[in-house]
Formats: structure tokens, C-alpha cells, sequence
């Protein structure tokens, strides 16, 4: 393809345009709970004080064993109107929080992904509405590490 002025101009533009749109405050929001150490820690920092409930309502989709951790399938779905926050979190990882996803509009949640696991261990996801905090968790044993320190 021959990039000629006109669409170097364009697409400088657009890129430009697409970073001014991009608000660092929404950055910001989670630096914490990425940088904190423990799985509890990063509850509080996500949070606080209040109660998140366990509910079946939060579909997951993990392997009971995961061959490698490095590379562990997740699915996550659920039937919940106007969810605007979806957590990924794995209890045993150096970093807990392993995504954070803002739905910026009202939308039936269904995602797939590939997470690190450093080793056995539950992994919750945490779905927020705006009336509901719900919960729910999954046991996945790992044969081989993905995300260790060793």
C-alpha cells in the first residue's frame, strides 16, 4: 500500500482525535488496585466497605484443570440488565486484579478471554449494576505456572 499525503494527514488525525477522546482519570481509577499485592487488599481498593454478594446470575466458564497457567480460558456471562463494570480477579497471582472492564453503554455482558494463573486457585469476577455488586468464583487447578515469580 502507497501512503500518500492525504492519507498520512488522515490518519494523524484520527489517531490524534482517538487520544484526546481517551480520559487518563478512567486510567487513574484503577492504578491502585492493580499495584496492590494481596487478593484482600485489592477487594478493599476496588470496594471498600461495601457488600458484594455471591450470585448465580455471574455465569463463568473456566477449566476445572488448566494445563498451562500462562494461558487459561475464561468466559463470563450474564442475563443482569445495565451492567457497567465487569472484575476479573485471581486470588493466588502476584497482581489479583487481572482485568477491568467499563461497559459505556447498557449492555447484555458476555466476554471471552485468556487470563494468567500463577497457580491453583479461585478465580472470581465481580459484576457491578447500578442497584448490585454480585460475586461468583471458580476452583481451576493449574499444572503448570503461567505468571510466577519462579
Amino acid at each position: 500500500m502507497l501512503i500518500n499525503r492525504r492519507f498520512f494527514l488522515k490518519f494523524s488525525f484520527y489517531t490524534g482525535l482517538a487520544g484526546a477522546l481517551f480520559r487518563p482519570w478512567q486510567i487513574a481509577r484503577s492504578a491502585g488496585a492493580f499495584s496492590t499485592g494481596s487478593y484482600q487488599a485489592t477487594l478493599y481498593s476496588l470496594f471498600g466497605e461495601q457488600t458484594v454478594a455471591v450470585s448465580d446470575l455471574v455465569k463463568l466458564q473456566l477449566p476445572a484443570i488448566a494445563e498451562d497457567g500462562a494461558v487459561v480460558p475464561i468466559t463470563i456471562s450474564s442475563d443482569l440488565d445495565n451492567i457497567e463494570h465487569i472484575w476479573i480477579l485471581v486470588e493466588k497471582n502476584p497482581t489479583p486484579l487481572a482485568a477491568e472492564l467499563v461497559l459505556t453503554s447498557p449492555a447484555l455482558a458476555f466476554m471471552t478471554t485468556r487470563i494468567k494463573m500463577a497457580e491453583s486457585c479461585a478465580v472470581v469476577v465481580v459484576v457491578k449494576t447500578p442497584a448490585l455488586l454480585l460475586m461468583n468464583q471458580q476452583w481451576v487447578k493449574v499444572m503448570q505456572g503461567g505468571c510466577g515469580t519462579g
